[in-house]
């Protein structure tokens, strides 16, 4: 059996190289004791939850390459799950993460327009949620045209992505999130 004080031959949970009961204790120990307090505070399981439904999202919205985007919408809007408890920042940042995951994990696009596509799955139900999709002329060093895409919730912007576009893209299209075989035409 292996004792404190003993050389482990590896880092584990509670042993480490040549390291003494009396050092395990006091001081030293509160101080570690107080770091992984702090590391277990900036989790929180509910970010955690709500990142976990997002990720199949990111994934469905991935096929925005292919899929025309009414359709994708109709599709993410029949696999959202209610989150009506949560606040749309709360959402927005689980979309961020899922796609940005998502995007590092398996190669995926990144983009306002996958992150747009799973923040409007997520607030599903909650008045009338809304992709929008814009352009504006690009800038001085590339002319040209610059697209954006952003939801909206009763036609107020929301999450990091729609506060840039309030003011500085025109919008050519809107698609509502709906179900039209169970919210009709």
């Amino acid at each position: 059996m292996l004792q404190l004080g003993s050389k482990c031959g590896e880092h584990f949970s509670g042993c480490c190289h040549r390291r003494s009961v009396a050092e395990s204790e006091g001081p030293a120990r509160e101080a570690r004791l107080e770091a992984a307090r702090v590391k277990v505070g900036r989790f929180d399981p509910v970010d955690l939850f709500l990142f976990v439904r997002a990720l199949p999202l990111a994934k469905r919205a991935q096929r925005a390459r292919t899929v025309p985007i009414p359709a994708l919408v109709t599709d993410l809007h029949r696999h959202r799950a209610e989150f009506g408890g949560y606040s749309i920042d709360r959402l927005s940042l689980a979309a961020e993460r899922a796609t940005a995951r998502w995007s590092a994990w398996f190669g995926g696009m990144n983009t306002c327009l996958v992150r747009s596509l799973v923040l409007g799955a997520l607030l599903g139900d909650r008045g009338d949620v809304v992709l929008n999709v814009g352009f504006r002329p690009g800038d001085d060093p590339e002319p040209g045209l610059t697209g954006h895409a952003w939801v909206t919730v009763n036609s107020k912007p929301v999450g990091r992505d729609g506060d840039l576009a309030a003011t500085r893209y025109t919008r050519v299209l809107e698609v509502q999130y709906r179900d039209s075989v169970r919210d009709g035409p």
